[in-house]
């Protein structure tokens, strides 16, 4: 693949990941605040997740 080939391909796969990325952070936030009303601890919520514990504080202050 000649470099800019290479280089547009790398930029149109960028756009989709951050497309899809976007999709799935607007669902993110409503669903860990659910699992934190439910009695998922923060813990479980990052081993699954991934998301930094950080991150849940914020989410879940940001909802009260």
């Amino acid at each position: 693949m000649d470099t800019i080939t290479e280089r547009d391909a790398l930029r149109a796969a960028l756009r989709l990941w951050g497309k899809h990325r976007h999709n799935l952070e607007d669902r993110r936030d409503p669903l860990v605040r659910k699992a934190l009303a439910a009695g998922i601890s923060k813990e479980e919520i990052h081993q699954s997740t991934g998301l930094g514990r950080t991150t849940i504080d914020r989410i879940q202050k940001d909802s009260q």
